[in-house]
Parts: C-alpha cells; structure tokens; sequence
C-alpha cells in the first residue's frame, strides 16, 4: 500500500479488552485517537520498504510503572494514570509518557532488531532506579523518545478529538 508520497507505511491497531477499554475510558482516554496518533507518528518519524500491519494489546500494571516483555506484541500501562494530578489533561499526558516509552521498547525489539539481552538489568534494578537500569543505552534511548515525541502526540491528540466532534459540512 502506498501512501500519497509514494513512500510505503505501517499499520498498528492497537488492541484493548473490554475491561482496559472501560478503565482507559473512565480515565478520558480514546484508544482509536491513540492508535491514529501512533500511526502518523510512526510514519513520519522512519521510512518504510514496504507496507506493514502490526497488532499491539495495551494492558495494565498494577503500580506506578510500566512496561514492555521483548517478544510480546503488549505494552503494560501504569493503572495509576493520575500520577501527575487528576485533570484529564495529567492523566493525558501520564499516559503518553508511558505509552510512548513502551512503544518505543517495542521498536527496539520488532524494528530495530534489539535482542532483550541488551537491556541487562533485573527488575529489581528497575524498580529501585538503579545506575544498571537508568544508564542502559536502551532506556536512555526510551526515555528521549518518550521526550522527542510527548508533546507532539498530545497536541495530535486533542486535535484529532477535536476534529471528530466536529459535524460533516454537508
């Protein structure tokens, strides 16, 4: 499938079940509006030699963080999407974080051809912030997508939301 500029494009549906679509609702957050902000992210950020469909399942964690299992098409999401405050608008952009961080764990893994062994640290390294896990080249890397693209996905967002409240001319 080609786009308009003759480039080819991925494809990522995001997958949800009832009960996260639910918890992500009650929190605000449209997981169709996420999944078009993915895919226009993903497909200007990297050139693609041909077209690909991708299925990703968002899940939730039960703490403060997240997380990403190489080989698994999943991202866990953080329940607690009010670590910033309770606005919609915090609890937008608490998810974004992490949203993007994971994403980007699974690029390293699909896309990238990073194998896990390169993140070489324990889960409790993770949870306790240690030098082994904030310094690994591959959460460094994580943390400054996470960065580069925040602000763009959010602003995609509302305008995204805000174009499909609007009512056809016709």
């Amino acid at each position: 499938m080609y786009d308009r500029l003759n480039n080819y494009m991925i494809s990522v549906e995001l997958k949800t079940k009832p009960r996260i679509k639910r918890w992500l609702r009650d929190n605000e957050i449209n997981t169709t509006v996420v999944e078009m902000c993915l895919n226009i992210i993903l497909n200007q950020i990297r050139v693609w030699v041909q077209h690909s469909q991708k299925y990703i399942e968002i899940k939730k964690y039960k703490n403060n963080g997240s997380g990403y299992y190489f080989g698994f098409d999943e991202v866990h999401i953080t329940e607690n999407l009010d670590q910033n405050g309770w606005s919609k608008e915090k609890k937008l952009d608490t998810f974004a974080g992490h949203f993007l961080h994971e994403i980007r764990h699974w690029m390293q893994d699909n896309m990238l051809g990073v194998e896990e062994s390169k993140l070489n640290y324990t889960d409790e390294e993770c949870d306790n912030d240690s030098y082994a896990y904030k310094y690994n080249r591959w959460e460094v890397d994580a943390r400054r997508f996470e960065r580069r693209y925040k602000k763009e996905f959010i602003d995609l967002y509302h305008t995204i939301e805000k174009l499909s409240t609007k009512p056809d001319i016709t």
